[in-house]
């Protein structure tokens, strides 16, 4: 039996079609493997990205085609994505340099810095910021972990890579606590606006003067519990400085710098063009806060897909009279995942959106709209679900994954016409996409059209060879179709 590319694991001296072979690894994320590699046609060193997730690989980095081609100084350059042997990857330029994670410390930077050295490194995550925010692409991940500088670089990286992902809980659960560094207009939702950008540059430039994040877990984004003051943490600090640093980590969106050159422009002259540059080191230290966090821990156990143990959890949390909104969303996403999902209607009928906070209200609503439509289609309720997907799609036209749930939908309804016209808008807007050109075929399949679905399986199978049930299907082609 074939070798199902999600079962693919990288290894040293591989090689990649004939385009790759892999020389060594450099780190791995949440998302992916990162290995050197040499490109066979130029012989030049380059950076693989190689999903865990094959199946769902370029679903989740499609984001990042429309950087193909555009370079700049502050930006990891993206050469080329695609499938070689089945396997997806990402090929982007080769960086000498170190992650600014690991230059951190509790107290700021490893290597002590001014003020100004600081401010220098931050401006240079500024442009590459500006850049993506040019091309309307919200980098959406703004943490030290997806930054890399050396002596005389600063570059950006991993940019576009949540706009697609849809099981959020699960996805920013990873070492880097990207829920510390989330606005919190989109905690908790697959949403992204170029604004929340400007809150997660404020979150770290926070961390890069004080050691920590004004935030560290879920509840604490949500419920905007208190944080220090930058200057009570650092001293050193100018009050210029900490008030840059509070207005882009503003809680409501239009108090917050509404542009990248606004940001720029004022740690520009109200921080290097005056004589206040002094050390960054640590004069007081706030202890970090040890608040229990219900929601985190949840989190936790959807990774590793305990749904039994967050229900006992959520359970317990609502006895000890935990009545939020957030909690009951929860028990209705652990339901769901339990598939029973009339207790998980059950729970959505209980929120009460007016509780929501203002600022997260719209995303929170969404997510419920989202999770009740999945909900519906698994009970064949496909009317209900179409009605809130069309109210989705109408509110985000450009959402893939409500295009694509949509499609199904129509496939589900025999109505292979409005599916087709649906992928289609996607493919056109987002070529080459694995799982869109599969579904196209099976919905010309549908409405009979053999043609066209062989020439969308004999793409697909170009991009998976692996891919034993298109294999197949082409083979009952090969014999009725001339």
């Amino acid at each position: 039996m074939a070798k199902r590319t999600y079962d693919f694991y990288p290894k040293k001296d591989l090689m990649l079609g004939d385009k790759y072979v892999l020389k060594e690894y450099i780190n791995e994320g949440t998302f992916g493997y990162v290995w050197s590699a040499i490109h066979l046609g130029t012989e030049e060193l380059i950076a693989l990205k190689i999903p865990k997730d094959q199946e769902r690989g370029d679903h989740a980095l499609s984001e990042g085609i429309k950087l193909i081609g555009h370079t700049h100084p502050n930006i990891i350059e993206i050469n080329w994505m695609g499938r070689l042997d089945g396997v997806f990857v990402i090929e982007m330029e080769y960086f000498k340099g170190k992650s600014l994670a690991d230059e951190l410390c509790d107290h700021g930077f490893k290597s002590p810095k001014t003020i100004k050295e600081v401010s220098l490194i931050f401006l240079e995550i500024l442009e590459g910021v500006k850049f993506l925010h040019s091309k309307n692409i919200c980098h959406g991940d703004i943490k030290p972990q997806n930054i890399l500088f050396s002596e005389k670089e600063v570059k950006l990286t991993d940019f576009g890579t949540s706009k697609f992902i849809e099981n959020v809980f699960v996805k920013t659960v990873d070492a880097g606590g990207t829920w510390a560094y989330m606005a919190p207009e989109i905690a908790g939702s697959n949403k992204r606006y170029l604004i929340s950008d400007i809150y997660s540059l404020g979150v770290l430039l926070y961390q890069l003067l004080t050691g920590r994040t004004p935030h560290e877990t879920p509840i604490q984004v949500i419920n905007n519990a208190p944080f220090p003051k930058p200057r009570e943490i650092n001293d050193n600090i100018s009050i210029d400085m900490e008030e840059i640093i509070l207005r882009a980590l503003h809680r409501n969106q239009e108090e917050r710098y509404q542009s990248i050159d606004d940001f720029k422009e004022d740690i520009i002259q109200r921080v290097l063009n005056t004589r206040n540059n002094i050390g960054t080191s640590t004069i007081k230290v706030i202890e970090k806060s040890s608040e229990n966090d219900w929601m985190q821990d949840v989190i936790n156990l959807y990774h590793d897909s305990q749904y039994q143990d967050a229900e006992m959890l959520l359970r317990y949390e609502k006895e000890s009279g935990n009545h939020s909104q957030d909690l009951i969303y929860h028990m209705a996403y652990v339901y769901f995942n339990l598939q029973r999902y009339y207790d998980s209607l059950n729970e959505l009928e209980k929120v009460n959106i007016d509780k929501v906070e203002a600022i997260r209200r719209d995303g929170f609503k969404d997510n419920v709209f989202s999770l009740k439509a999945k909900i519906y289609i698994e009970l064949k309720k496909y009317d209900e679900a179409m009605m809130l997907y069309e109210f989705l799609l109408k509110k985000d036209p450009e959402n893939i994954n409500y295009k694509y749930r949509m499609a199904i939908i129509y496939g589900l309804v025999n109505n292979p016409n409005k599916a087709i016209k649906l992928l289609e808008e996607i493919d056109e807007e987002t070529p080459g996409l694995l799982y869109i050109v599969k579904k196209l075929g099976h919905a010309y399949d549908m409405k009979k059209e053999f043609s066209k679905a062989r020439a969308y399986f004999k793409y697909a199978l170009r991009m998976d060879p692996n891919d034993e049930l298109i294999q197949n299907r082409l083979d009952v082609y090969e014999l009725y179709l001339n």
